[in-house]
């Protein structure tokens, strides 16, 4: 399987990296590498993350940090990442 972020997941990666930069730049690549290097496992696991709160999503925890990966398996070939999310915030996000 291949790993996709969608639109959504990639403004969640620049508001991370827009908050973490002037703060820890250290802290940053630690958190990115997290990232990435958890989403890389969902292509030869995808059903590692636990059942979402979204129907049809899954989540996945992020190891040593406080993010949360929402992440739909498209097909046979994809799973996409929705959105990354800080274990803080409210979610999903309550609709207006």
């Amino acid at each position: 399987m291949h790993v996709r972020f969608t639109a959504d997941a990639e403004a969640d990666l620049n508001h991370i990296s827009a908050y973490l930069t002037p703060r820890s730049p250290k802290g940053l690549e630690r958190i990115l590498s997290a990232i990435f290097t958890t989403s890389a496992q969902l292509e030869d696991f995808p059903f590692i993350g636990r059942d979402g709160l979204i129907e049809g999503a899954r989540e996945l925890i992020v190891p040593r940090t406080p993010f949360i990966l929402v992440y739909r398996i498209s097909d046979a070939y994809y799973v996409d990442i929705l959105r990354i999310y800080h274990g803080r915030q409210a979610w999903p996000p309550a609709e207006d």
